[in-house]
């Protein structure tokens, strides 16, 4: 294993092309033994092709990776697991229906007699890591019966399983609780302690100031910068990053907004077998309410239930006052609500369709004649939306999958917008999102707002969530917990962790 301090990586001259697109431009990365080094960029900067090069799943065009000083060339991930490679990437990897153990152990898997899987030594061995690092999964659960903080959590047990000598983590807290994230905290210090570099991909700029000791800035597939993080602060890395001034977190002030005591939502002792009992809220119009929560507190799940997503057994719904039965997502927007999802790839968008299908879906109403659809008028509406939301790209009739996540999840905020809704529900506005994008959707949810729009905002990002809201309503274990104004963190931390107290002293029976 090589000595702290020393590089273990050198990747100098990176060229990639695609056609029509100059991916990678003579970038060049380094990496230090037992240290975090943060590679930050806007989507599309070519952070994920220079990893992919670095595991060989992408071939580089020019250039030279040298690892302890000797130059490899890396042809596919086997080689560059061989080299002592390994990665959590953003999009999980594991198969829902194999076990942890079998899943962590995949295509390592010890046996006997050269056919039979051993395994008790494959979950003893597995077994073995989630009680180093107190995480409390069962080794012999299926990977699909688990949370998606769990299993983002199998995914990183499988990438150290290897004893990696270089570790890549990209946006590897996008699905974790607060708990969860200082786990993985705790796992890259014991790392850098035994001599593993990390490399470390966020969009989440606290976390890089919290854990990094360096960072490179990517942009346009140019290198832009190096520096030690201590050197950095807040604004000169969102300026590196987008090459301008950006407010990221600022709240523009509108002097004509007015938020009405006229309630546009009100839900009344909401109740679901098993997970939701007697759950009440209100929502005015023109107002932004945030909702805070660690991930798998339930905010989502109440949301799905306003949505028409899943059904409410009992309780009741009023909308501007009047009572409404929301039994499916068309009854939902047939009242004026609609729910920018949390997963914009599984729920929000159908990725191998282009942005003109995707964005004139729930109003093809208005494009038909006779029963037929006028694809002129279609490509003109779109083409005017691509537009009015900044959206990057050559035309309507580019395939969602291609674009950046900021312009995939603008493409959702259009699509739903086009129904004219008096209710936004937007679920993790921003997640896995470069900072310019961010900056682009804040103003758009302020927009809306401005114009009497009533939002519902969940997000795990507590700046978007305060500079953003009117007010916060806070929930834990499926129960509304506290409604603050204005309120700090630390405030709605306190909350969470009481009430996270509280359940813990019941669960032991203490008075």
């Amino acid at each position: 294993m090589s000595e702290n301090g020393k590089y273990i990586l050198n990747m100098s001259n990176i060229e990639k092309s695609y056609p029509g697109v100059k991916a990678l431009k003579k970038v060049r990365f380094n990496l230090k033994a037992g240290e975090v080094h943060a590679l930050i960029g806007e989507n599309g900067a070519g952070k994920s092709t220079l990893i992919k090069v670095l595991m060989g799943i992408v071939k580089k065009d020019n250039g030279e990776i040298r690892i302890n000083g000797k130059s490899v060339d890396i042809r596919n991930s086997q080689y560059a697991y061989g080299t002592g490679i390994s990665a959590v990437f953003q999009e999980l990897s594991l198969i829902p229906d194999l076990t942890v153990a079998e899943n962590v152990f995949l295509t390592r898997e010890s046996t006997y007699l050269k056919t039979i899987i051993d395994r008790r030594l494959i979950n003893n061995e597995t077994k073995k890591i989630l009680e180093k690092y107190k995480i409390d999964i069962d080794p012999n659960a299926t990977v699909g019966s688990l949370t998606i903080a769990k299993r983002q959590l199998v995914e990183i047990v499988k990438a150290i399983s290897i004893n990696p000598k270089i570790l890549i983590m990209d946006e590897p807290t996008a699905s974790l609780t607060q708990i969860e994230t200082e786990i993985l905290f705790k796992i890259i210090k014991d790392l850098k302690e035994k001599g593993t570099g990390i490399i470390y991909i966020s969009h989440r700029l606290d976390e890089i100031f919290k854990i990094s000791d360096r960072v490179t800035v990517l942009r346009d597939g140019c290198y832009i910068c190096e520096n030690k993080t201590e050197e950095m602060d807040f604004d000169k890395i969102v300026k590196l990053i987008v090459g301008r001034d950006v407010e990221l977190y600022k709240r523009v002030e509108n002097e004509s907004r007015i938020i009405s005591n006229e309630l546009a939502l009100k839900v009344k002792n909401l109740c679901k077998h098993g997970v939701f009992n007697n759950v009440s809220f209100e929502l005015k119009k023109g107002e932004v309410l945030g909702v805070a929560g660690l991930v798998g507190s339930g905010r989502t799940e109440l949301m799905n239930l306003i949505f028409g997503i899943d059904r409410y057994d009992s309780g009741e719904i009023l909308i501007d006052g009047e009572p409404v039965k929301i039994t499916s997502v068309n009854s939902a927007l047939k009242h004026g609500i609609v729910m920018i999802p949390e997963n914009r790839h599984t729920q929000g968008l159908i990725l191998l369709h282009t942005i003109e299908q995707n964005m004139s879906l729930p109003v093809l109403k208005r494009f038909k004649r006779f029963c037929l659809l006028n694809p002129r008028k279609i490509r003109n509406y779109v083409n005017e939306k691509i537009d009015q939301y900044n959206i990057k790209a050559e035309g309507g009739k580019k395939i969602t999958n291609e674009l950046s996540g900021g312009n995939q999840q603008k493409v959702v905020i259009a699509k739903w917008l086009a129904t004219n809704p008096k209710i936004l529900i937007i679920d993790e506005p921003t997640a896995g999102i470069d900072v310019h994008s961010k900056s682009e959707i804040h103003k758009i949810v302020q927009n809306l707002a401005n114009k009497g729009l009533s939002v519902i905002m969940i997000s795990s990002e507590m700046p978007e969530l305060l500079v953003h809201s009117d007010r916060i309503i806070i929930v834990n274990d499926n129960e509304i917990v506290g409604t603050l104004n204005n309120p700090t963190q630390e405030e709605i931390m306190s909350i969470i962790m009481k009430d996270k107290i509280k359940q813990s002293k019941v669960q032991r029976g203490d008075r």
